[in-house]
C-alpha cells in the first residue's frame, strides 16, 4: 500500500469522526433544549401554585370575596393586600406568555393556564385590580389579557 491510499483513507476516517461528532453534537443539543423547555415550564407552575396559593390565606380570601360583591366596600390597605397579592400571580401569566410566544412553554400546559387564568380574571376583584395596574405590564400582555374570553367568575 502506498502513502497516497494510506492518507486517503485517513482522511475518509476522519471525516466519518467529524459527522459521527455532529450528529451527536446535534442529538445533546435537542436533549438540552428539550430539559431547558421542560425546567422553564417546571418554574413557571411552581410560581403559579405558589401565587394562586396566597389566596388561602383566610384575610385575602375574606376581602377578595367582599371585593367581589363590592370593591368599593375594600379598605384602601386591603386593595394594597389585594394588588399584592395579586401582581405576583399577574407576572407569572405574563411570564408563561413570554415563554409560550418564544416556544418554550408547551402548548398542552399552557391552554389550561389560559382556561384558568380567563376565568380567575373574570372576578370582579381582579377586573377592578387589572384595569388599575394593566399598565405596569408589556403592552402585548396587556393586549392578550384583555383580548381573554373571559367567563362569568363564580364560587360555586
Amino acid at each position: 500500500m502506498n502513502w497516497g491510499a494510506i492518507a486517503a483513507i485517513a482522511e475518509i476516517l476522519a471525516a466519518s469522526g467529524v459527522v459521527i461528532s455532529l450528529f451527536y453534537l446535534g442529538m445533546q443539543i435537542r436533549i438540552q433544549n428539550r430539559e431547558s423547555k421542560l425546567a422553564a415550564m417546571h418554574e413557571i407552575s411552581e410560581a403559579f401554585r405558589d401565587s394562586y396559593g396566597q389566596f388561602r390565606d383566610g384575610d385575602i380570601a375574606d376581602f377578595f370575596v367582599r371585593g367581589n360583591a363590592n370593591f368599593q366596600s375594600l379598605t384602601d390597605v386591603e386593595k394594597v393586600r389585594l394588588f399584592a397579592t395579586v401582581n405576583p400571580l399577574l407576572k407569572v401569566f405574563e411570564e408563561a406568555y413570554w415563554q409560550f410566544r418564544q416556544d418554550r412553554f408547551d402548548e398542552a400546559l399552557w391552554l389550561p393556564m389560559v382556561s384558568q387564568f380567563s376565568f380567575f380574571l373574570s372576578a370582579p376583584t381582579l377586573v377592578q385590580a387589572w384595569e388599575q395596574r394593566k399598565s405596569h405590564y408589556n403592552t402585548d400582555f396587556q393586549k392578550f389579557v384583555d383580548g381573554l374570553n373571559k367567563s362569568n367568575y363564580k364560587i360555586d
